[in-house]
């Protein structure tokens, strides 16, 4: 059990490291919106708050890393709007992803989009492949 231990610090310490050599600041995140009713407003402000519960989500919006911009393209008759990168990919904003950040999403989640400076740990790679989650890095 105290090899198993020594392995896990081992790994951690090189993730941590790798984050500080990366945390480098960069162009911001845009993320477009496309509001053009009451019911869209609210849509995009309940997605909101469910991403800011994420305190990296929060962070990175606070420091000015993501911004929001409205689009000003109609959206196609019966399409549904849906705010942030991707409409299909569920996005996690943090650093460092571990088994526990898999394992939240949704049951029926198939498709994650994280940022450019995130790591998965060996844990959550495991728990996204055995629940058939494709991994995609953002370029920003």
């Amino acid at each position: 059990m105290s090899a198993l231990r020594d392995e896990i610090r081992a790994i951690l310490r090189e993730e941590i490291a790798a984050l500080r050599s990366e945390a480098l600041p960069s162009a911001p995140e845009i993320e477009r919106a496309r509001i053009t009713s009451s019911a869209e407003l609210n849509r995009f402000a309940r997605d909101l708050l469910r991403r800011a519960a994420e305190p990296e989500f929060a962070a990175r919006v606070t420091r000015g890393e993501l911004i929001f911009e409205l689009s000003l393209e109609p959206a196609p008759p019966g399409v549904a709007v849906v705010t942030g990168p991707s409409a299909q990919a569920e996005r996690l904003d943090k650093t460092l992803i571990t088994e526990r950040d898999i394992a939240n999403l949704g049951g029926a989640q198939r498709s994650l989009r994280i940022g450019r400076n995130s790591r998965l740990t060996p844990l959550a790679r495991d728990e996204a492949r055995r629940r058939g989650i494709r991994i995609h890095r953002t370029e920003r």
